[in-house]
């Protein structure tokens, strides 16, 4: 239930930015226009307009903060009680020489997981751009082409912030709450990223980056779209919590 909260009101808040003409830019302009996305998304952030929405996610993850430890607790005994372990049990798949190329699920716990990976949102992408270039269809060439941009976008903000955080993954915690180690090296941060990427949840960003990127571009599918698209993302939050790879409160910012 807080989880569909926080994607609702995060969802309601995007519900108009959505061109009403498709008109399918250059696909040079995915990459290109990273700049622009980060330097808007910068200035919604910090406008007076966005007052009440921090002051909202900075509650949530006050209030998720303190019962962390609790909810990670519960949550991983849930899934030891329904057979999902709490080991992530993704695997590489597919390599080409000493590089791994893609790393896939091998069970109902993984999959659940890999409903935010990048190869998911990829997929989904490239699925729409492919459709609509064969379709003629420039709405949902143009979102496949928003999905990517986003990713994109997404990683950058998500990357800074947990470079900046150092928050430990419950997996690797070495204290309740897991320890923060603001600003680690570059160094430390490769060796063992675990151990300083939690917040926020890159993921959950993804995730429902897509979803708003969908439900805006299909308002007319509103009544499918939120419904199955929440219950994914609640479903990939619950998952992140059992395996040990995030806290509940790495997610109201991930979600904004």
């Amino acid at each position: 239930m807080i989880f569909t909260l926080f994607l609702l009101t995060s969802l309601s808040l995007a519900e108009n930015t959505a061109s009403a003409e498709y008109t399918v830019p250059p696909l040079k302009e995915i990459v290109y226009e990273i700049p622009d996305t980060l330097l808007e998304s910068l200035k919604v952030s910090f406008s007076k307009e966005a007052i009440l929405p921090w002051a909202y996610i900075a509650s949530s993850t006050a209030v998720l903060y303190k019962y962390d430890e609790d909810i990670l607790l519960h949550t991983q005994r849930d899934g030891r009680k329904w057979g999902l372990g709490n080991k992530d049990n993704t695997e590489t798949l597919i390599t080409v020489g000493n590089i791994d190329v893609f790393r896939g699920p091998t069970d109902q716990g993984s999959l659940f997981y890999f409903l935010g990976d990048g190869w998911t949102h990829t997929a989904i992408a490239a699925s729409l751009y492919t459709y609509g270039k064969y379709n003629e269809n420039n709405r949902a060439t143009v979102t496949g082409m928003q999905i990517v941009h986003g990713m994109f976008s997404s990683t950058v903000f998500s990357q800074a912030l947990k470079r900046s955080t150092g928050r430990e993954s419950p997996s690797t915690r070495t204290e309740k709450r897991g320890n923060w180690d603001f600003f680690p090296s570059y160094s430390k941060y490769s060796a063992n990223t675990a151990k300083y990427d939690a917040f926020p949840s890159g993921h959950i960003m993804t995730a429902t980056m897509t979803l708003t990127v969908i439900n805006n571009n299909y308002p007319e599918y509103s009544h499918v779209i939120l419904p199955v698209g929440i219950s994914l993302i609640s479903l990939l939050s619950w998952q992140m919590v059992n395996n040990g790879v995030h806290w509940a409160s790495d997610y109201p910012l991930g979600i904004a």
